[in-house]
């Protein structure tokens, strides 16, 4: 069963591409989420609340980018 689970990458790589393409979602999710907030007919309240959706979800997502890289070292016992 061990043969289909074999590394085809280093830890490291791993961490930093998916370190990279949670930020690159953040930014696509800002974009995107502005974009089309703008685009509705919303009242103020509902546009607030897009606006922190949207915020909280791009945040969300650049935290996971940077801990991600965290966690490889803690793997790897460079991190007290």
């Amino acid at each position: 069963m061990s043969q289909f689970f074999k590394c085809i990458t280093s830890q490291s790589f791993d961490a930093k591409v998916g370190q990279m393409g949670s930020w690159i979602a953040a930014n696509a999710v800002l974009c995107m989420g502005m974009y089309k907030l703008t685009k509705l007919p919303l009242s103020e309240t509902e546009f607030f609340f897009g606006v922190l959706l949207v915020l909280t979800v791009s945040l969300l997502m650049v935290l996971m980018g940077l801990i991600l890289p965290l966690t490889y070292r803690k793997a790897n016992g460079s991190i007290d």
